[in-house]
């Protein structure tokens, strides 16, 4: 039996303390969900209309783990946060600036000034140039008092909610179009980092990713500009003609490989992940997964909708035990980070009861 004086009583005790506050501290500063990432997909979209402040708010407020953005620059070399390289679809930019468009109606964003952008009102998103909801049971897209946010906007936002909560939420950035930009002598992924160097976005264990569709973007990044930050191979289909890269090829096990090299994960379109039922009604699982583990990548697909279920998916519950459970995906790309959070903290709870 050992005796201990006061002081050295306290001395336990303080130490006791201690350590149980900088536990708690560590467990406020963390994710939400630890094993498997809640991903924004443009905010919490589900409820409000993407990209904006206030959908970027929202994601927070439900949990997500990461704000998934897509950046464009404007005429003078300011990124904004924007899916489209036009402001069609999610702007009031025909009512704004009627005579602006080009011969085929559209407004790029590289034609506007920072100044001119932020006149616009953001909406729910519409079909393309036309006035019906892509969603229809969404945020009514009448509303047009939302406004375009830059990406330092967004990052004062994310970091000033992660101080005031003690919860982080990270960022996950995909550069849009960058062979349009280079036509109008710009160059977004130069001032991408400029902007992360500012706001100390540098090291791998830094909360951020970088996506893009484009293989050369992405070697662009790791090799002339020396980041170290996580990078994710997004994976598309050709017939999307989304960039010159070739997806049918980093589909096979040689380009997963080559991925590997100058990535830390891929996203693929959850259709590439689950493909339907066969004959039997057993899901179609496909080997993307399995192989991009094998090579140490993790694997976010996109993008898991409640609103959108695909037809093997009885709920919404179900499609997300088929990616997280039977597929074993590292996390998602969602438009209703609240829903997977939901059932994440479902599911731990079940894993506990099962250990007991």
């Amino acid at each position: 039996m050992f005796f201990f004086c006061d002081r050295e009583k306290k001395n336990i005790l303080f130490l006791r303390i201690f350590y149980f506050i900088l536990i708690f501290i560590i467990n406020l500063k963390a994710f939400a969900s630890q094993e498997k990432l809640i991903i924004a997909h443009r905010g919490a979209s589900g409820y409000l209309p993407e990209h904006t402040l206030a959908s970027a708010a929202l994601a927070f407020g439900m949990k997500a783990d990461f704000l998934e953005l897509d950046v464009i620059s404007t005429k003078d070399g300011h990124l904004i946060v924007m899916h489209d390289l036009t402001l069609n679809a999610t702007t009031n930019v025909e009512e704004i600036f009627p005579e602006r468009s080009d011969i085929n109606g559209n407004y790029y964003s590289m034609e506007f000034k920072l100044e001119e952008v932020k006149r616009l009102g953001v909406n729910e998103r519409s079909k393309k140039r036309k006035s019906t909801q892509l969603f229809p049971e969404r945020f009514p897209n009448k509303h047009t008092f939302f406004k375009v946010p830059t990406l330092e906007e967004i990052i004062k936002l994310v970091r000033g909610l992660n101080k005031s909560h003690g919860r982080m939420m990270g960022l996950y950035i995909e550069i849009k179009g960058f062979a349009i930009h280079k036509k109008f002598n710009l160059n977004p992924v130069e001032k991408l980092f400029e902007i992360l160097d500012r706001y100390d976005y540098r090291e791998v264990t830094d909360p951020i990713w970088i996506q893009s569709f484009d293989s050369e973007v992405l070697k662009l990044m790791r090799k002339k500009y020396k980041t170290k930050l996580r990078l994710t191979q997004l994976i598309g289909e050709n017939r999307w003609n989304l960039s010159k890269t070739d997806f049918d090829y980093l589909k096979t096990s040689n380009g997963l490989k080559e991925i590997a090299t100058y990535a830390n994960g891929i996203g693929p379109w959850m259709q590439q992940v689950v493909s339907g039922r066969s004959i039997t009604g057993d899901l179609k699982l496909t080997a993307i997964v399995k192989k991009a583990h094998e090579l140490n990548m993790i694997v976010h697909p996109y993008t898991i909708r409640a609103d959108k279920l695909p037809s093997y998916a009885d709920s919404f519950n179900h499609l997300l035990h088929i990616f997280f459970n039977q597929v074993k995906v590292d996390g998602i790309f969602t438009d209703f980070p609240d829903h997977v959070f939901e059932f994440i903290e479902k599911n731990k709870k079940r894993k506990n009861i099962f250990k007991l």
